[in-house]
């Protein structure tokens, strides 16, 4: 038992009796006895409160290393949200149902990434590499990819919308089932891309490069195709095309069109 401070005062009182009732040398044995228990008792009673919180656990924050480098870690379900993380490397790293909302991540690498289901909404990716990366259902909307490259990236069943991939590279991504509603891919690069039966309505795709891409069974509703060649591209069985813009378009003679679209030869653009 520790002792608090009322049991103290008692031990004093005590001490102060025996003192008054006891001989000298007595007095003198019991003194440095008594001292020596109070010194216990105060070192008790000091240490305590100490030790309580030094039993208390800590809270520690997962927070990446210094030198920016997390190779092949596993992040998964981190609350990565607002952080700035620009010029960073997650290279191979699990970012599976991680929450990277809001981040600042200019130039950052996450080349083969496992994020699928991460929420990346209204993040800043510009210039970061999602090379190979996997972000099966994950979530972008509003977020800015603009110069990114995701080449080979797998974005299947994810969403896009709102989302901003200006001038970025997607040749060769997988956007499958999609959702990808009034997003910007302005001069960007699909080529070889496949985006068969995605939503892209009200997304923009002026002076994007759509060579050997897969629209298959696409919804094109208010999407600009503005200037974009479709050579060898596929867009037979694709939706909404009578109210989709293809100024400036052309098509070869592999290009797969739906019924009712006529584009002109791009040869002779």
């Amino acid at each position: 038992m520790i002792a608090t401070a009322p049991h103290l005062s008692t031990v004093l009182r005590h001490f102060q009796f025996l003192r008054e009732r006891t001989s000298p040398k007595t007095v003198d044995m019991r003194t440095m006895t008594g001292m020596r228990s109070l010194a216990v008792i105060g070192v008790s009673l000091f240490a305590a409160p100490l030790g309580h919180v030094q039993e208390q656990p800590s809270r520690i924050s997962w927070a990446p290393s210094y030198s920016g480098s997390c190779t092949d870690c596993s992040l998964m379900g981190s609350n990565m949200s607002g952080w700035n993380i620009s010029k960073l490397n997650y290279p191979g790293a699990d970012l599976t149902a991680a929450n990277l909302q809001r981040v600042h991540g200019h130039h950052a690498n996450f080349k083969a990434a496992q994020a699928t289901g991460a929420d990346l909404r209204l993040g800043d990716f510009t210039g970061a590499i999602f090379e190979q990366a996997t972000l099966t259902g994950a979530r972008l909307q509003h977020a800015t990819f603009n110069s990114a490259n995701m080449g080979g990236a797998l974005l299947t069943g994810a969403n896009l919308s709102d989302g901003k991939f200006i001038g970025a590279v997607l040749s060769d991504a997988k956007l499958q089932a999609s959702t990808v509603h009034n997003a910007d891919f302005s001069a960007a690069t699909l080529s070889g891309a496949s985006l068969s039966a995605a939503d892209l309505t009200g997304s923009v795709f002026d002076n994007a490069v759509l060579q050997d891409a897969d629209l298959t069974g696409a919804n094109l509703t208010d999407v600009s195709f503005r200037d974009v060649r479709f050579t060898g591209a596929k867009l037979d069985s694709a939706v909404g095309i009578e109210s989709a813009n293809f100024e400036g378009a052309c098509a070869s003679e592999t290009t797969q069109l739906p019924v009712g679209l006529s584009l002109p030869d791009c040869v002779s653009f």
